[in-house]
């Protein structure tokens, strides 16, 4: 029998990765990690939009419900203070007349306050006035209420534009990223090999442009 028959054929042995191949591997890693990370990112400023958004919303509108029931309030107010000024003059007109039956009519259409003021000293509405101011500071106070909370909606709002911008700007860099692997992707088939330095060189350069890019954009769990 044949010598060759007596003696097992060896095993071929795996080929080795060449360094390009491991130099490919550990950036197609890197590369995974850093368009992740940048996609992570972009949602957290996704959210942080959507609530800057939400509360200026809610803000706005519970500052513009303040300012209308203010305007309401303060147009009942000027209307019913234009008609106690017209009233009283038509009572102190007939009281001075001597028609007390008219004087005591045109009294009882008076507002409460007035009323209260005049049966205490006809001459003498201090307090009647006092309510008034009083008044009319309150209505004055919700509306420069209303103004500070459009004022914080204003902030809330382009907080969201702010943030927004960021989310966009990382969900650039996830697409740049992606590009990276593509090339990487390329360049990991089994090619000439200056085609793989060619895809290399190309997924490197956007990779670090990429990487620049991204640290500049302030970080979400930094804010």
């Amino acid at each position: 029998m044949a010598e060759g028959n007596n003696t097992a054929e060896k095993p071929a042995e795996p080929e080795k990765a060449t360094k390009l191949e491991i130099i490919i591997t550990i950036l197609l890693g890197v590369t995974t990690i850093l368009g992740a990370f940048a996609a992570y990112c972009s949602a957290l400023w996704g959210g942080e939009m959507q609530t800057s958004y939400t509360q200026s919303v809610t803000v706005t509108n519970h500052g513009n419900t303040i300012y209308l029931e203010a305007l309401s309030d303060l147009n009942s107010f000027e209307v019913n203070d234009m008609k106690d000024d017209i009233i009283y003059s038509q009572w102190k007109e007939n009281s001075e007349k001597g028609d007390t039956e008219d004087a005591a009519y045109f009294f009882t259409k008076l507002s409460p306050g007035l009323q209260k003021d005049l049966a205490d000293d006809p001459k003498d509405v201090s307090e009647y006035d006092k309510e008034q101011t009083a008044y009319l500071d309150s209505i004055n106070a919700r509306m420069d209420e209303s103004d500070h909370m459009n004022d914080s909606a204003k902030v809330l709002l382009n907080k969201g534009n702010v943030a927004n911008k960021y989310g966009d700007d990382f969900t650039l860099c996830t697409v740049l990223f992606t590009v990276v692997l593509f090339f990487l992707g390329l360049a990991s088939l089994k090619t000439h090999s200056v085609m793989q330095k060619t895809y290399v060189m190309l997924g490197v350069v956007i990779l670090v442009l990429s990487l620049i890019r991204m640290v500049t954009i302030p970080f979400p769990f930094f804010q």
